[in-house]
């Protein structure tokens, strides 16, 4: 587990200020809430810190390196997004082993991390299913 650091981030669409000033210091394995009404930001925030969005200034840090710059593909960060992004065309099992495929993960560390996932979301089972065929809460424990 990594620390994120949040210093001064700042946030503007053109003239639209979204972020102003935002420092946040998260401990490694600390559990983080973020919290607070439609249109504050949060979102925002969080495309930042996984890399999807650039600050208008300030910088993200994990354990002290300086991610700012780094591409979202190199922060080995995940994000889950409200509309369940998951893929139609694959199991439930080959969504959850998405990222370990891409980490080329062996096959039977793969295998035991979706199994322990899918348990942890009491999804033991589905692998062999299709998003299609779960209900929006189901597909929601996937993504």
């Amino acid at each position: 587990m990594v620390g994120v650091t949040i210093n001064s981030i700042s946030k503007a669409f053109g003239k639209t200020k979204v972020l102003s000033d935002i420092d946040i210091d998260i401990a490694p394995g600390e559990l983080f809430f973020l919290l607070g009404p439609s249109g504050c930001g949060k979102t925002t925030l969080l495309r930042i810190i996984a890399g999807f969005t650039e600050p208008s200034s300030g910088t993200v840090c994990f354990s002290g390196r300086d991610m700012t710059a780094v591409p979202p593909n190199q922060r080995n960060t995940g994000m889950v997004f409200q509309n369940y992004a998951l893929w139609p065309h694959l199991t439930v099992g080959e969504n959850v082993a998405f990222g370990l495929d891409l980490r080329h993960v062996p096959r039977e560390e793969k295998a035991r991390r979706v199994e322990e996932a899918l348990a942890l979301v009491h999804m033991s089972g589905y692998g062999m299913r299709y998003p299609h065929q779960l209900s929006g809460g189901q597909q929601q424990r996937v993504a």
